[in-house]
């Protein structure tokens, strides 16, 4: 039980120190469809900038998805070094 709440507790402090730092936002720009397009190459413009925009937010998820990890890898190891501290040296 000790444990648990000792684990609870770790993933509480981290994430909330974490969200308060910094909260990311993307930085891609949404292209604006035109209610007609006079051509074929406005088209295929606009369809380039959307193709574009959708890597672009892609690309951001990918790089949240990999940070997320990188701080729940830091915040587990945080938490075994903990339980070993409890377990073999405060007994």
């Amino acid at each position: 039980m000790k444990r648990l709440l000792t684990m609870v507790f770790c993933i509480c402090v981290t994430t909330s120190v974490s969200a308060d730092m910094f909260t990311p936002s993307h930085s891609c720009l949404k292209p604006s469809k035109l209610y007609k397009f006079n051509s074929e190459g406005e088209l295929e413009s606009f369809k380039d900038k959307a193709k574009a925009y959708k890597q672009c937010i892609n690309d951001f998820v990918e790089k949240q998805n990999y940070a997320i990890k990188k701080h729940q890898d830091a915040a587990s190891a945080a938490i075994d070094d903990w339980n070993n501290y409890v377990n073999y040296e405060l007994k």
